[in-house]
This record gives structure tokens, C-alpha cells and sequence, in this order.
């Protein structure tokens, strides 16, 4: 008889056990089932990771690619790209803000707006690996539904970040037309009213010498290479009547950069007719800009 006594808390043990193992099931499920939607991450990576960024949308294709630490556009034109606004470009796409996933195994996502000619962003990483999103159709009023071929899964995406990209290449460009640098230039050269100013690099390169200008001329030159920066891209490679009409045949001065690796960059400036800014060309490829005045103290 004592020995039938074990038998009801065995019993009991038992069935708590299976009563336990049985709560903890039916609680997780549904926890699984809320976050299965979730977006499962088709690539995590580093911006200092990208190497090249392919936009395209419509019939506009814009690469630009890293070369040590400079970004270039190489299409549709060859020109210093504007490492900030490509940063913005890469931070928004290196940890894609991707809200839930639609399907997965889409073999065709045309059924949610996702076409050859779609708006798509191509980030390759140091082994040039691909890691593409493609934007289709607004899925609500903040979210496009996004295409990953790497995953065949669609996602929602917030429109904002597909939204900032944009083929305007005059935000891909850099705005440092100049490209000086008080490390690289070896001489600045200036002429004006027929007049030729040299401008050399003291020895610590932090102070700059000129047996024609004074110290207050040379820095209000130093400060106006170093701001200057483009309002308006006018025209690449003009033809020389284009070059004719802005007056550059009688320039108002140029300006010559000699740089420690033997490059040589002139550029010519011409006083806008309302006389707030300057029309530059730049003479290795004729193209012209506008930036802002800055009185030149000669």
C-alpha cells in the first residue's frame, strides 16, 4: 500500500511536465507567427565595404565608383563625384530600413510593380559581390514594395530611402570644382590685367609666399581657392562658340594649380552680367560652371 502512494505524485509530476512543455509551445507559436513577416535582411555591410554604386531608373544610368579614398562618376560622364551625397546614397542602403517581407521565392515580382526599367540601386563590396534592390509599387502611402534578386523575396521598404536617390547628376557631382588642397598644390599661379602672380608654398605648406602680392592678398586668394564651390553646372565640353559667348576669350583673370604630382589645372573666370557670381571654364575639357563672387584683391 505505501508503495501505491508514489504512484499519484509520479503522476502528477508527469502530467505537469507535459502540461508545461505544452504551455511553452502554444505561447511561442504566436510569437512566431507575428514576427515571421518581419523583413529577413538580404545583406548587412559597412559603408567603408562599397566600392561601386550603379542607380538606374528609367532610361538614366549613374555609376559612380571608389578609387582609395576618392569617389568618381565613371557614366555617364568622368568627373569627382560628391563624396557626401554618395555616402548618404551607400548609409541608406548598406542596412536597408526594410519593414516586412511580402513573399518569398518571387520569380517574377511584376505583380508588384517591379520591371527591368524600375528604379534600382546595385551596392558592390570589396569582392564585388552584388547586393540589388529594386523599388516597384507604393504598397501604402509611406512604403514601395522592393525586389532583392540575392534573396527572390519582396519587401516593403519606406519610400524616403528609394526617394532620396535621385539622376539628377548635378547632386553626384562634386561641388569642389577647384580640387585644391594646401598638401598637393606645389604653385598657384594668377593672372590678371596682363599681369602673371606666383604664389609659392612656404616650407611647413601652411603659408604661402608671392614677391608681387602681399600677405593679405595671398590669403584672400588661399580663402577664395578653398571656398569656392559651384551654384550651377552650365555645360560639359562646350564647343568654342559656347566658350565665346561667356566672354572667356577676355577672361578677368585665371588661375593656374600646380599640383605636387605634376598636374596642372587652369581654370578662367568671367564676371556674370549681373555681376554676382562667375562663369569659370575649366580649360582641359571646356566645362563651364557658375559660383558664387568673391572679390579677388589685386
Amino acid at each position: 500500500m505505501k508503495r501505491k502512494g508514489w504512484f499519484i505524485p509520479i503522476l502528477v509530476f508527469f502530467v505537469c511536465t507535459w502540461l508545461l512543455i505544452v504551455y511553452q509551445k502554444s505561447t511561442s507559436e504566436p510569437y512566431l507567427a507575428q514576427t515571421s513577416n518581419l523583413a529577413q535582411l538580404p545583406w548587412d555591410k559597412e559603408s567603408a565595404e562599397i566600392e561601386k554604386v550603379v542607380f538606374s531608373a528609367h532610361s538614366s544610368v549613374i555609376t559612380a565608383k571608389r578609387t582609395q579614398n576618392d569617389w568618381f562618376l565613371i557614366e555617364p560622364l568622368e568627373v569627382m563625384a560628391d563624396p557626401t551625397y554618395v555616402y548618404n546614397v551607400i548609409s541608406r542602403f548598406v542596412s536597408p530600413g526594410l519593414i516586412h517581407t511580402v513573399a518569398s521565392e518571387v520569380e517574377d515580382p511584376t505583380a508588384f510593380g517591379i520591371y527591368e526599367y524600375s528604379p534600382s540601386i546595385s551596392l558592390y563590396d570589396l569582392n564585388n559581390m552584388e547586393y540589388k534592390l529594386i523599388a516597384g509599387n507604393a504598397a501604402d502611402e509611406t512604403t514601395y514594395y522592393a525586389y532583392s534578386p540575392l534573396t527572390k523575396c519582396i519587401y516593403t521598404i519606406k519610400k524616403e530611402i528609394f526617394d532620396y536617390v535621385s539622376t539628377d547628376l548635378s547632386l553626384w557631382r562634386t561641388k569642389d570644382y577647384l580640387g585644391f588642397s594646401t598638401d598637393h598644390t606645389s604653385k598657384i599661379a594668377l593672372s590678371k590685367k596682363g599681369v602673371l602672380h606666383t604664389i609659392l608654398p612656404s616650407g611647413d605648406k601652411e603659408t604661402y609666399t608671392s614677391s608681387t602680392l602681399s600677405m593679405a592678398q595671398i590669403t584672400n586668394i588661399i580663402s577664395f581657392l578653398s571656398s569656392s564651390k559651384v551654384l550651377n553646372f552650365i555645360m560639359d565640353n562646350a564647343p568654342s562658340h559656347i566658350v565665346s559667348s561667356y566672354g572667356f576669350n577676355t577672361p578677368d583673370f585665371i588661375i593656374t594649380l600646380y599640383q605636387s604630382s605634376g598636374n596642372t589645372q587652369s581654370f578662367s573666370f568671367k564676371l556674370s552680367e549681373d555681376g554676382l557670381a562667375y562663369y569659370v571654364l575649366e580649360q582641359s575639357n571646356n566645362n563651364i560652371y557658375k559660383v558664387p563672387f568673391f572679390h579677388i584683391s589685386i
